[in-house]
Protein backbone atom coordinates (compact mmCIF):
# COMPACT_ATOMS: atom_id res chain seq x y z
CA UNK A 1 0.00 0.00 0.00
CA UNK A 2 1.47 3.43 -1.11
CA UNK A 3 2.77 5.60 1.95
CA UNK A 4 0.78 8.27 2.96
CA UNK A 5 1.56 12.04 3.25
CA UNK A 6 -0.32 15.27 4.19
CA UNK A 7 1.03 19.14 3.91
CA UNK A 8 2.51 19.74 6.99
CA UNK A 9 2.87 23.37 8.27
CA UNK A 10 5.74 24.80 10.34
CA UNK A 11 4.58 27.08 13.48
CA UNK A 12 4.50 30.01 11.55
CA UNK A 13 2.49 28.75 8.62
CA UNK A 14 -0.05 27.40 11.37
CA UNK A 15 -0.40 30.19 13.11
CA UNK A 16 -1.20 32.39 9.84
CA UNK A 17 -3.93 29.57 9.07
CA UNK A 18 -5.43 29.74 12.75
CA UNK A 19 -5.51 33.71 12.18
CA UNK A 20 -7.22 33.67 9.04
CA UNK A 21 -10.03 31.39 10.17
CA UNK A 22 -10.48 33.31 13.34
CA UNK A 23 -10.88 36.36 11.20
CA UNK A 24 -13.77 34.33 9.30
CA UNK A 25 -15.37 33.71 12.32
CA UNK A 26 -15.18 36.70 13.93
CA UNK A 27 -17.16 38.45 10.95
CA UNK A 28 -19.27 35.24 11.05
CA UNK A 29 -20.58 36.12 14.43
CA UNK A 30 -20.90 39.68 13.50
CA UNK A 31 -22.22 39.68 9.99
CA UNK A 32 -23.58 36.33 9.52
CA UNK A 33 -22.24 36.33 6.28
CA UNK A 34 -18.64 34.51 5.12
CA UNK A 35 -15.83 36.04 3.40
CA UNK A 36 -12.54 35.20 2.51
CA UNK A 37 -9.75 37.13 3.93
CA UNK A 38 -6.86 38.41 2.04
CA UNK A 39 -4.46 35.74 0.68
CA UNK A 40 -1.67 35.08 2.54
CA UNK A 41 1.82 34.61 1.14
CA UNK A 42 2.99 31.55 2.23
CA UNK A 43 3.96 28.92 -0.01
CA UNK A 44 2.60 26.12 2.00
CA UNK A 45 -1.16 28.11 2.36
CA UNK A 46 -1.47 28.35 -1.24
CA UNK A 47 -0.60 24.23 -1.97
CA UNK A 48 -4.28 22.38 -2.87
CA UNK A 49 -5.58 20.49 -0.33
CA UNK A 50 -8.32 19.42 1.42
CA UNK A 51 -9.46 19.91 5.11
CA UNK A 52 -12.04 19.45 7.83
CA UNK A 53 -12.49 22.50 10.56
CA UNK A 54 -13.80 20.68 13.75
CA UNK A 55 -14.56 23.64 16.04
CA UNK A 56 -15.27 23.51 20.15
CA UNK A 57 -16.71 25.57 22.56
CA UNK A 58 -16.32 24.81 26.35
CA UNK A 59 -14.40 21.58 24.89
CA UNK A 60 -17.74 20.16 23.38
CA UNK A 61 -18.19 19.18 19.43
CA UNK A 62 -19.82 22.75 18.20
CA UNK A 63 -19.22 21.69 14.38
CA UNK A 64 -16.91 19.82 12.15
CA UNK A 65 -17.04 20.00 8.26
CA UNK A 66 -14.64 19.26 5.77
CA UNK A 67 -14.12 17.59 2.53
CA UNK A 68 -12.45 14.45 1.14
CA UNK A 69 -11.23 16.33 -2.17
CA UNK A 70 -8.68 18.83 -2.86
CA UNK A 71 -9.39 21.22 -5.23
CA UNK A 72 -8.52 25.20 -3.92
CA UNK A 73 -5.68 26.26 -2.01
CA UNK A 74 -5.95 25.18 2.14
CA UNK A 75 -6.13 28.66 3.23
CA UNK A 76 -9.71 29.36 1.38
CA UNK A 77 -10.58 25.57 2.12
CA UNK A 78 -10.05 25.85 5.72
CA UNK A 79 -11.43 29.09 5.50
CA UNK A 80 -14.77 27.97 4.25
CA UNK A 81 -14.90 24.89 6.61
CA UNK A 82 -14.59 27.01 9.51
CA UNK A 83 -17.38 29.45 8.38
CA UNK A 84 -19.50 26.04 7.61
CA UNK A 85 -18.27 24.35 10.79
CA UNK A 86 -19.69 27.62 13.15
CA UNK A 87 -22.84 28.48 11.19
CA UNK A 88 -24.03 25.63 8.73
CA UNK A 89 -23.63 22.34 10.61
CA UNK A 90 -26.95 21.32 10.95
CA UNK A 91 -26.18 19.09 13.67
CA UNK A 92 -26.06 22.27 16.10
CA UNK A 93 -27.03 26.42 15.93
CA UNK A 94 -24.96 28.76 14.74
CA UNK A 95 -21.77 30.14 16.80
CA UNK A 96 -22.82 32.87 18.78
CA UNK A 97 -20.66 36.05 19.55
CA UNK A 98 -20.72 34.92 23.40
CA UNK A 99 -19.55 31.17 22.93
CA UNK A 100 -16.15 32.79 20.46
CA UNK A 101 -13.89 33.51 23.39
CA UNK A 102 -14.36 30.02 24.75
CA UNK A 103 -14.08 28.43 21.05
CA UNK A 104 -11.15 26.27 19.65
CA UNK A 105 -10.46 24.66 16.04
CA UNK A 106 -8.66 21.91 14.93
CA UNK A 107 -8.19 21.94 11.24
CA UNK A 108 -7.09 18.43 10.15
CA UNK A 109 -5.19 18.52 6.52
CA UNK A 110 -5.85 15.40 4.80
CA UNK A 111 -3.12 13.46 2.79
CA UNK A 112 -4.65 12.01 -0.84
CA UNK A 113 -6.95 9.43 -0.21
CA UNK A 114 -6.23 6.31 -1.29
CA UNK A 115 -7.87 3.48 -2.51
CA UNK A 116 -8.53 -0.13 -0.85
CA UNK A 117 -8.80 -2.91 -1.98
CA UNK A 118 -12.61 -4.47 -0.23
CA UNK A 119 -11.83 -7.96 0.41
CA UNK A 120 -14.14 -8.08 3.34
CA UNK A 121 -14.67 -6.47 6.99
CA UNK A 122 -11.92 -8.54 8.65
CA UNK A 123 -9.81 -8.02 6.26
CA UNK A 124 -10.18 -4.50 6.73
CA UNK A 125 -9.99 -4.12 9.88
CA UNK A 126 -6.95 -6.22 10.09
CA UNK A 127 -5.52 -3.77 7.75
CA UNK A 128 -6.37 -0.77 9.81
CA UNK A 129 -3.95 1.19 11.80
CA UNK A 130 -5.56 2.46 15.00
CA UNK A 131 -4.79 5.97 15.64
CA UNK A 132 -3.40 6.98 12.51
CA UNK A 133 -5.86 5.87 9.32
CA UNK A 134 -8.87 7.67 8.36
CA UNK A 135 -11.29 6.08 6.17
CA UNK A 136 -14.08 6.74 3.98
CA UNK A 137 -16.67 4.99 3.10
CA UNK A 138 -19.02 5.15 -0.13
CA UNK A 139 -21.91 2.93 -1.85
CA UNK A 140 -23.97 3.65 -4.21
CA UNK A 141 -26.14 7.22 -2.34
CA UNK A 142 -24.48 6.09 0.75
CA UNK A 143 -21.07 7.92 2.16
CA UNK A 144 -19.29 8.05 5.14
CA UNK A 145 -16.14 9.98 6.38
CA UNK A 146 -13.82 9.52 10.12
CA UNK A 147 -11.02 11.34 10.01
CA UNK A 148 -8.29 9.75 12.58
CA UNK A 149 -9.25 11.95 15.35
CA UNK A 150 -12.25 9.67 15.98
CA UNK A 151 -10.10 6.92 16.80
CA UNK A 152 -9.89 8.79 20.37
CA UNK A 153 -13.64 7.70 21.01
CA UNK A 154 -13.22 4.40 19.14
CA UNK A 155 -10.09 3.20 20.22
CA UNK A 156 -10.94 -0.24 18.25
CA UNK A 157 -11.16 -1.44 14.74
CA UNK A 158 -14.14 -3.01 14.67
CA UNK A 159 -15.90 -0.28 16.73
CA UNK A 160 -14.13 2.18 14.22
CA UNK A 161 -15.69 0.73 11.05
CA UNK A 162 -19.22 -0.37 12.82
CA UNK A 163 -19.65 3.41 13.82
CA UNK A 164 -18.57 4.44 10.60
CA UNK A 165 -20.99 2.27 8.84
CA UNK A 166 -23.90 3.79 10.85
CA UNK A 167 -22.70 7.27 10.57
CA UNK A 168 -23.34 6.18 6.50
CA UNK A 169 -26.54 4.96 6.95
CA UNK A 170 -26.26 0.89 6.67
CA UNK A 171 -26.52 -1.24 9.59
CA UNK A 172 -23.64 -1.77 11.99
CA UNK A 173 -23.22 -5.87 10.88
CA UNK A 174 -24.27 -4.78 7.29
CA UNK A 175 -21.12 -5.43 4.95
CA UNK A 176 -21.06 -5.78 0.95
CA UNK A 177 -18.06 -6.10 -1.62
CA UNK A 178 -19.53 -3.10 -2.99
CA UNK A 179 -18.45 -0.88 -0.58
CA UNK A 180 -15.76 1.14 -1.92
CA UNK A 181 -12.96 1.93 0.80
CA UNK A 182 -10.21 4.63 1.22
CA UNK A 183 -8.01 5.67 3.82
CA UNK A 184 -6.11 8.61 4.28
CA UNK A 185 -3.84 10.51 6.89
CA UNK A 186 -4.10 14.15 8.40
CA UNK A 187 -1.47 17.09 9.82
CA UNK A 188 -3.27 18.76 12.71
CA UNK A 189 -3.27 22.16 13.07
CA UNK A 190 -4.17 23.01 16.08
Amino acid sequence: MPALSSIELDSDDQSQLKALIWQVLRQGVKEQLFFFPPEPESDALLQVAASFVTLYVNDQLRGCIGTTTAKDPLWRDACRHGFSSAFEDYRFDSLTEEELADARFEISILSPMVPMTNTGEQALIDQLKVGIDGLVFREKQLHAVFLPSVWQKLPTAEAFVRALKEKGGWQADYWSNNIQISRFHTFICR
